[in-house]
């Protein structure tokens, strides 16, 4: 089979189209015909050599596909040759075949392509864990979505609409007409504005419930200080460690130093007692390693098929564009998601 192979860590063009050797189906997993791969920042830093959980080079990463069922090993229940599915790939995503256990694979919902499935297992359970399960957030909450022009954004401001939440979200300027097409009411330009400064003058010095931020970690100590009591902050990535092209290693060595300080360090912990305020950090493989997908997609279902979730895919590329389709991400061009195709 063919496979988008990171040969060795360094930029975009370490990517490479290789022969590997077709995965096996063992016992409760099923194997899936890749139609499209997601790509998510994880999958940059990865490349990059800054991401402690994706394995050596040379290697194939990904983290989520739609596709076809091509077989089942034994013990598999429910799925079938043909069916249209989606999956979480714990690494192997970029690849024709990859096989996974039967508990990291759904449906993919009636009417959906399988590029907009692609989107679905990492950027919709990202979402509603940080939002729902450790956000909390209810209908009149005020929430701040970093990076709303991203996959994980884009979802989450879908599931923040449906909520009924009042949402501010940061993107560049000129994606602002894509977020508040989305439901963003308060667009803030971080490149330009100190966003901290901003929802305190929206919310006349209040605050907000709740912040979701992968952007860290110097984002997370000013996402603390303007949430209001009770309010929550969930940690779910650092992608400045990562540059367009390459990792930044002063920024990755900057930024894993001042970690313990982003928010409130452990000797403080009266502190944030006094301050009625909470922290959460979001690692989803490890959720998935956990539990598996059901409950962090299931309750998806109901806004699936009521058409109130509907992923945007920013690009297609084929497999041989692989190296373009990360330099895409890296350089923020994208207004949803990207994803890669066999052909």
């Amino acid at each position: 089979m063919r496979a988008v192979v990171i040969t060795r860590h360094g930029p975009p063009d370490v990517l490479r189209v290789e022969r590997r050797p077709e995965p096996p189906v063992g016992p409760g997993e099923v194997r899936i015909a890749v139609r499209a791969a997601g790509i998510n920042f994880a999958d940059l830093m990865a490349r990059a050599g800054i991401y402690p959980d994706a394995p050596p080079p040379p290697c194939v990463i990904g983290y989520e596909v739609a596709g076809e069922v091509e077989s089942v090993g034994e013990g598999v229940d429910g799925y079938s040759a043909g069916d249209r599915v989606i999956a979480g790939t714990r690494f192997g995503g970029y690849a024709e075949l990859v096989s996974v256990a039967a508990e990291q694979v759904a449906p993919l919902p009636e009417g959906m392509s399988f590029e907009q499935g692609a989107a679905l297992p990492v950027n919709y359970t990202t979402a509603h864990a940080a939002l729902v399960i450790m956000g909390g957030l209810r209908e009149g909450d005020r929430v701040l979505i970093h990076a709303a022009a991203g996959g994980v954004g884009i979802a989450a401001t879908q599931i923040a609409r449906r909520i009924g939440a009042e949402i501010f979200g940061t993107a560049s300027a000129a994606k602002h007409d894509a977020i508040r097409a989305q439901g963003v009411a308060h667009p803030i330009d971080y490149r330009e504005r100190d966003f901290a400064a901003e929802v305190t003058r929206i919310t006349a010095g209040t605050g907000v419930d709740l912040v979701i931020d992968a952007i860290g970690p110097r984002s997370f100590r000013r996402d603390y200080a303007i949430l209001r009591p009770g309010g929550r902050l969930v940690m779910f990535g650092i992608s400045e460690a990562q540059t367009k092209d390459e990792r930044d290693i002063p920024a990755l060595l900057g930024g894993l130093l001042r970690m313990p300080l982003a928010t409130m360090p452990w000797w403080k912990s009266l502190g944030m007692m006094n301050e009625n305020k909470g922290v959460f950090g979001l690692n989803l493989l490890k959720w998935w390693d956990d539990e598996g997908l059901e409950r962090l997609l299931e309750p998806l279902s109901a806004g699936l098929a009521a058409g109130a979730y509907e992923p945007v895919v920013a690009a297609s590329f084929p497999f041989e564009r692989a190296a373009e389709a990360h330099a895409f991400i890296a350089a923020r061009r994208n207004v949803g998601k990207v994803v890669l195709t066999p052909g």
